[in-house]
């Protein structure tokens, strides 16, 4: 990486925060060395997480950094959504000793990244031509649910940094129905993310563990998966394919909303894990079901980002936008 700016990205999440030292630009897009993951849990703050990080890397000059936040930028102090961690730019900045330190919307990130992808890190659900001056979105759950927008302005991309995991659940069948008013009898207001997330899978196992007279075994998102992925029969597999379902669903919405034209990329931590079970006929079908509109949907390209490096290649990029200023 000799010759050229190498910055110190990071996406934090409530329950990883991800560290990597990234050089390029934005016309050939960004290499990342060093990538590390650590768990929020192991360290108090973000201060201490980011310390260690470096501790493992040579000694190297960084031209600056940007962290991918899970969570709302707009203060000076910075609360992550899923954690207790929180941060002030620019003492985070002075203390790891950074030229400068942006922080940015994990989404914003993941929208910025997406356009980096290779064919290696896609599945493309749907080839449609799309339209090139239209809006672009990524969208996925992890520990919450992230949507971002890309609008092309000229040779540059502008980021709308969005919190639409929290607009209201539309259910779209009687199953999901039912889903909705046994989750609202307990949270009152009924979200996508509130089903679309870590804690979303779990709360969708115990509403259908008690549509189903069953008792709720206590299983965390990873128990889900797991019996899902192996086992065909369980119901474990049918909360997954609802929760695919569920995520067509919002994608569409919110491809609708914000006439996103130009395309559709559904990534996410929880994306590549259930990967296997997902039917792209299925999810198709949900994602351009709005009717009498349903040929609005009809040309929009859908690809699903199976890696979790977008919001670090994102961060980079926008890390070099804010270093160019």
């Amino acid at each position: 990486m000799m010759g050229s700016a190498i910055y110190l990205v990071a996406d934090i999440g409530g329950t990883n925060a991800r560290f990597a030292l990234a050089s390029g630009n934005l016309r050939k897009g960004f290499v990342l060395e060093n990538t590390r993951k650590l768990k929020t849990a192991d360290f108090e703050t973000l201060r201490d997480a980011a310390h260690a990080y470096l501790e493992s890397c040579s000694d190297t000059r960084l031209s600056g950094g940007c962290f991918a936040v899970a969570g709302p930028v707009g203060t000076p102090e910075i609360r992550l959504t899923n954690t207790s961690w929180s941060f002030e730019s620019t003492t985070l900045k002075n203390d790891l000793r950074l030229p400068f330190l942006t922080a940015v919307n994990d989404f914003a990130a993941q929208a910025r990244g997406a356009v980096f992808a290779s064919g290696s890190e896609c599945e493309i659900v749907f080839a449609g031509a799309g339209q090139s001056s239209a809006p672009r979105i990524v969208l996925g759950p992890g520990t919450g649910l992230g949507l971002g927008q890309l609008h092309q302005d000229g040779d540059d991309i502008r980021i709308v940094a969005t919190e639409g995991g929290h607009a209201g659940f539309a259910p779209r069948s009687e199953l999901e129905r039912e889903v909705a008013d046994y989750l609202a009898q307990e949270l009152g207001f009924v979200s996508w993310e509130r089903i679309l997330s870590g804690r979303g899978l779990v709360n969708l196992h115990r509403a259908l563990c008690a549509i189903e007279g069953r008792t709720w075994p206590g299983y965390s998102a990873e128990d889900i998966t797991f019996e899902a992925l192996a086992e065909p029969k369980s119901l474990a597999r049918r909360v997954v394919e609802t929760f695919w379902l569920v995520l067509a669903s919002f994608a569409g919405d919110a491809a609708y909303i914000t006439g996103a034209k130009g395309g559709v990329y559904v990534s996410g931590g929880i994306t590549p894990v259930i990967h296997p079970l997902f039917d792209s006929e299925q999810f198709l079908d949900r994602f351009r079901q709005h009717a009498p509109m349903n040929d609005f949907a009809a040309g929009i390209p859908v690809s699903l980002i199976l890696s979790d490096t977008p919001a670090l290649r994102g961060a980079a990029a926008l890390a070099a936008r804010y270093g160019d200023h």
